[in-house]
């Protein structure tokens, strides 16, 4: 269900899925199932699973991602230099999986790694803000460094209910499955209101489920 997924708004948005991979073909697909245009994918550690984004991100949408993919620190750094001559306001999304990955690799010297890490980190926000339009990334090295580079963080988990996502305008309040949905506390306060101090109910104007 599209309810349990945030929309992805201009700007970046770091997804800290640790523990939550198909989080961000989740979250992928969620967002070109209501956008138009194509999907720029530069990508690290083989994150493009061709499968999972199937998976995810069915028909035509899937068709309409276009994967370039790093192997080195350096093919990831000239990638993303290309990405202004690539990416125009006709994209829907730049997704940028395990950004800081391959500048820890051993065949990088440090001094041009964090450069060249900077210099990549510096393009996807200006490009975000020059095209007015959303880029994804992840990270498992240099999250902090990442994290304070995105507009926004959104944190996804697994849970025994399903996928948790949490976002500065959204969080996952109910969990919608084949056989029907399971509900939360905040779920249920956002829909009827809450008790004060003194144990008398605060009533708010009822919110409709998304279905």
């Amino acid at each position: 269900m599209n309810s349990q997924l945030p929309t992805l708004d201009p700007g970046v948005t770091f997804l800290d899925d640790e523990g939550a991979p198909a989080a961000l073909y989740r979250l992928v697909g969620r967002h070109l199932a209501d956008a138009s245009g194509s999907t720029y994918w530069l990508d690290a550690r083989n994150a493009a699973s061709p499968d999972a984004i199937r998976r995810h991100a069915v028909g035509r949408v899937a068709r309409s991602i276009r994967v370039a993919r790093a192997f080195t620190g350096y093919q990831h750094y000239e990638l993303a230099r290309s990405l202004p001559a690539e990416v125009t306001p006709r994209n829907a999304l730049v997704v940028a999986p395990n950004v800081a990955s391959l500048y820890a690799e051993d065949d990088v010297p440090e001094y041009e790694a964090e450069a060249m890490f900077d210099a990549t980190l510096e393009l996807l926000a200006a490009l975000a803000d020059a095209l007015d339009l959303p880029v994804v990334v992840t990270a498992r090295e240099r999250r902090d460094r990442v994290r304070d580079a995105a507009d926004r963080t959104v944190t996804a988990q697994r849970t025994q209910a399903g996928l948790r996502v949490d976002g500065p305008s959204f969080r996952t309040d109910v969990y919608w499955h084949d056989w029907g949905f399971q509900t939360t506390i905040p779920y249920w306060v956002d829909l009827l209101g809450a008790a004060d101090a003194d144990g008398e109910p605060v009533l708010v104007e009822p919110v409709a489920p998304e279905v």
